[in-house]
């Protein structure tokens, strides 16, 4: 790990740092290991696993579009579109908490939720496992061996561990570890206003995701957009409404449109939104430029090929 947080009042805020990643490498990964990645991959895209068998994890989560949709909300098993804007999954391994609203701890928490949404894969778990044992049962004795299964407790650490192999590094990671010249002038000077004003809640491995906040910390979000209360459904507690987990920004230029809701459609106007009710401040035109053209460094260099469906998943 390559950033510490700060002891005393910056623990108990949360830390401030945002930091380098590495791309996973699969030829670290023992044999037990690659088999629960590769059992992983094949589960995220099968459709079997939805109530119609049209629908999987794959569905809202492309690979084309960095993990997410390009959808304000997505489409779920027999044509429901679901409450919420789809996080990209190619770095939800980089949070503390899943969900908007934070409701799932754990990657493996979360992969529970989706399956058995009405408005997402609408499935119940006899059918799953009735699946799971019809087409995957070789893949789960690999990937567990000596264990009794398929297990829905095994899928999700499958599904988890795979995700866990998504994130990817970007220019910028290469700028935290020493190289200077990885970002511009132009894109230097976005970062310093982004220090300035927006790393202390987008921070971390994640550049986001490891903590909650108000949206409409500082000039409340427009009247007509706070139906949906975030945090407040979860938890009931006064202080929670409107409270959502912040997102993380790596790839957030390839993954609009923004917010929970998917209302915004351009970065400049994301960033524009974020400096008025957030911060309190309008942001000048060239300061908008100099912010997306930094945030545009966060998108990852490369797609790494077992994100797409057709990933040949021999072992070396």
């Amino acid at each position: 790990m390559r950033w510490i947080c700060a002891v005393g009042l910056l623990f108990a805020l949360g830390c401030t740092e945002v930091a380098s990643i590495d791309n996973p490498d699969p030829s670290e990964l023992d044999d037990v290991e690659f088999a629960r990645m590769r059992l992983g991959h094949a589960l995220f895209f099968d459709a079997g696993l939805s109530g119609s068998g049209d629908v999987s994890c794959g569905t809202c989560h492309e690979p084309e579009q960095f993990g997410a949709d390009g959808l304000s909300r997505s489409v779920g098993d027999v044509g429901t579109q679901v409450r919420r804007n789809a996080p990209s999954t190619f770095n939800a391994a980089l949070k503390s908490r899943q969900f908007w609203d934070g409701r799932a701890h754990t990657l493996e928490e979360q992969a529970l939720g989706p399956l058995f949404a009405t408005d997402e894969m609408g499935t119940d778990e006899a059918t799953v496992l009735e699946h799971l044992s019809t087409r995957h049962v070789e893949a789960f004795d690999t990937a567990f061996p000596g264990e009794e299964g398929p297990t829905l407790e095994q899928a999700t650490v499958a599904l988890a561990d795979y995700q866990r192999m998504l994130p990817r590094r970007s220019r910028f990671d290469a700028y935290l570890d020493g190289d200077r010249s990885a970002l511009s002038r132009h894109e230097r000077q976005g970062y310093r206003i982004f220090r300035r004003r927006c790393d202390f809640c987008h921070s971390g491995a994640g550049i986001g995701g490891s903590q909650f906040e108000v949206l409409g910390e500082e000039v409340p979000w427009p009247s007509d957009r706070r139906a949906d209360q975030g945090r407040y459904e979860v938890t009931g507690a006064p202080a929670d409404r409107m409270k959502f987990l912040v997102p993380s920004l790596r790839n957030v230029s390839k993954t609009a449109p923004y917010f929970h809701d998917g209302s915004v459609e351009t970065l400049e106007d994301a960033v524009r939104l974020m400096g008025r009710h957030q911060l309190g401040r309008d942001f000048s035109g060239a300061d908008v430029r100099a912010l997306v053209a930094f945030l545009q460094t966060l998108d990852a260099q490369d797609v790494q090929p077992w994100a797409y469906p057709d990933w040949d998943p021999a072992r070396r």
